[in-house]
């Protein structure tokens, strides 16, 4: 099991389900989660598919590579999630 933080940034008019799904995807994946924070709706710094506002949530976790792999690819796929960045601790 490796440490990770991971940030997403979702649609501002699917706040509740976007932020259900991800957790529900950290579930499937046996992605454990130390810390949730809200970081709340921010202005983009350029559009990113047609939207000027974000919602942004920061995770700690831990888990397997394989399922941090599976995680990102889910990500990938989800409308509702416009960006997502995952970054391995150390130790």
């Amino acid at each position: 099991m490796r440490n990770y933080e991971l940030t997403t940034i979702t649609r501002v008019s699917a706040r509740e389900s976007a932020k259900s799904e991800i957790q529900d995807t950290l579930k499937k994946h046996s992605v454990s989660v130390t810390s949730d924070e809200d970081w709340g709706q921010r202005k983009l710094w350029h559009p990113i598919k047609h939207e000027e506002q974000g919602v942004f949530h920061h995770y700690k976790c831990s888990a397997d590579p394989s399922a941090i792999e599976k995680v990102e690819k889910e990500f990938l796929i989800n409308q509702n999630i416009l960006r997502s960045m995952v970054v391995r601790l150390n130790g």
